[in-house]
């Protein structure tokens, strides 16, 4: 993901912003300006033009294909990830202002009613490497009930 703003820039109006473990839930859906970046807070830089990407490579653990006794839950696979977030929000492009975040998570598949799937995911991030301004310090403990990140 990328963007960048032209003209005058209002900050946390129109300026990109940066962090946190901004996934989509049933409820909410994620800002188009909010990118994220795992293993550090929410909103952590904030800047007219920005970009990030990630890695993740997830490995199978278990098929539990159950439900539990009559409710309408019913869970699917168990798999175990492993993700590096990387990004920057800056005026200009620099490796210096690069952020990267690196964990594991596990995500199991759901679904309720026999309708509404979305997959639960539990983990931890820890930052790796930030610009000389900020002192983030790991870990992050990640939860996400809704669509994947």
């Amino acid at each position: 993901m990328a963007g960048k703003t032209w003209g005058g820039l209002v900050y946390g109006h129109n300026t990109f912003r940066l962090g946190g473990n901004v996934g989509e839930g049933y409820f909410t859906k994620r800002p188009s300006r909010l990118f994220p970046l795992r293993g550090f807070p929410s909103n952590i830089l904030d800047a007219g033009q920005a970009a990030m990407g990630t890695i993740q490579v997830s490995m199978p653990l278990a098929r539990l294909q159950r439900g539990y006794k009559t409710l309408p839950v019913f869970l699917h696979n168990i798999r175990l990830g492993t993700f590096v977030d990387t990004g920057f929000a800056a005026q200009h492009v620099s490796l210096d202002d690069l952020l990267i975040g690196a964990g594991v998570e596990l995500t199991t598949g759901l679904e309720l009613a026999w309708n509404f799937k979305s997959d639960i995911t539990i983990g931890v991030a820890w930052p790796l490497k930030q610009p000389v301004f900020l002192q983030e310090q790991g870990p992050v403990f990640l939860f996400q009930l809704g669509l994947p990140l």
